[in-house]
């Protein structure tokens, strides 16, 4: 009863067009409670919405300010904190130019209310601010969005028995002189309540769901094991159709990928425990079958051993079939560095090594030390190609390589490939 006075309260007052307190706004002081205009931060409110119309984008309006030296409103708090005096963010600017109080109204919720503040701005630059940034932006989305449930979820359970639902990190990538944003997904335990943060479990999505697919595809493809799970089924003519739709599955890569792809497989994975370094997948292949037709569940399980792998602290975790290839980047690029720079030197294209480690910029002995792995066995190139190195091989543990034989079986011994 006492929220809900205080909301009546609130909107009671926005309708008189108070100033109900917060943050005070650029332009204005607070006198007796009321807000009122100060002239010389109206003069920069002013400026900014003039520039805007001038400049036609924020972006170009923040770098203007700075160039003005229009900055943010200073506040200091009742410690004597001085805050703001600092260049306008994006989103500060966006504020301002879509906030009604500086054309003395005050908005509670979608309604505009005659404020008792005294107007910065006329109405018709407040409205032509208005059609330029609905212009720029915030229209309706004509593309149809994509939905973020993944492969796995309500499927996939941690440790503990325990859902793992979808979430994502997004990380700024600058590029071609361009910044964009990544996200990486993850599946994740949230432990509601705990402040324990090592109880929570987190999957890269991507890499999980490959290590699913790809181990399912394998169980699918195995006739014997397909009979061995399904042997003694009771109803036989059950089992034949539904044997032939998972032939008609097409396992292939390009049918697990994107939104809705994955229904086929889902509908017969039952549930995945993600156990330390194996995944267990239970199966029922009845939920193939059509769905007016009476059937008995089939049920299958098999095991995917699995482990994490992670070069460098700042790279992500890949998760990975146990003995599955897994590319390097890193490591070939290393090696086709090497290759170009021991061409450009036969070649004649480059005189010295020293002016190739000028010319990438690297330090002093960098090249030296790299040169010789364009004379790797082949048999250990086309392996580091594929992915098929040994796991302690990584490019750092390459590069500190004191020295490499140039016999290619001394080589296979000392860089662990001496299975090949």
């Amino acid at each position: 009863m006492t929220a809900e006075r205080i909301r009546d309260k609130v909107a009671a007052s926005k309708r008189k067009g108070m100033w109900i307190g917060g943050t005070i706004p650029l332009g204005y002081d607070v006198i007796d409670k009321a807000l009122v205009v100060d002239p010389d931060e109206a003069a920069a409110v002013r400026t900014i919405f003039a520039e805007y119309r001038a400049q036609g984008s924020v972006r170009l309006l923040s770098v203007r300010l700075r160039a003005l030296g229009i900055v943010s409103k200073r506040r200091t708090n009742r410690f004597g904190h001085v805050s703001g005096g600092t260049s306008f963010s994006r989103g500060a600017l966006y504020n301002i130019l879509r906030n009604p109080i500086y054309i003395g109204k005050v908005r509670h919720k979608d309604a505009l209310h005659e404020g008792l503040q005294g107007a910065i701005i006329n109405d018709a630059t407040w409205k032509r601010v208005q059609t330029q940034l609905a212009d720029h932006g915030g229209k309706k989305i004509s593309s149809t969005r994509r939905s973020a449930k993944r492969l796995l979820d309500g499927i996939l359970f941690d440790t503990k028995g325990r859902a793992m639902r979808t979430t994502y990190a997004s990380k700024s990538i600058r590029a071609d002189g361009s910044t964009r944003t990544k996200r990486y997904w993850y599946y994740t335990t949230e432990v509601r309540g705990s402040e324990d943060k090592s109880e929570i479990e987190r999957l890269p999505a991507d890499e999980i769901e490959r290590v699913v697919m790809s181990g399912l595809k394998e169980r699918l493809n195995d006739t014997r094991w397909l009979v061995s799970q399904t042997k003694g089924h009771k109803s036989q003519a059950s089992l034949a159709v539904n044997l032939q739709a998972i032939e008609k599955l097409g396992l292939d890569k390009e049918r697990t990928e994107g939104d809705g792809l994955g229904q086929p497989f889902t509908d017969i994975i039952d549930r995945i425990d993600a156990y330390r370094g194996r995944l267990v997948v239970s199966l029922n292949f009845a939920a193939l079958a059509k769905p007016e037709a009476a059937h008995t569940p089939i049920p299958a399980i098999f095991e995917i051993p699995f482990q994490r792998r992670q070069n460098g602290c700042a790279k992500p975790i890949i998760i990975a079939a146990e003995n599955a290839p897994q590319e390097d980047q890193d490591l070939i690029a290393l090696i086709a560095d090497a290759r170009r720079w021991a061409g450009e030197l036969l070649e004649g294209k480059a005189i010295t090594v020293q002016q190739i480690t000028e010319r990438e910029g690297l330090r002093s002995g960098c090249v030296s030390r790299i040169l010789p792995l364009a004379w790797l066995a082949p048999d250990i190139s086309t392996a580091i190609l594929e992915g098929r190195q040994p796991p302690h091989l990584t490019a750092k543990t390459l590069r500190a390589l004191p020295e490499l034989p140039l016999d290619w079986a001394e080589q296979r011994r000392v860089l662990g490939f001496a299975q090949l």
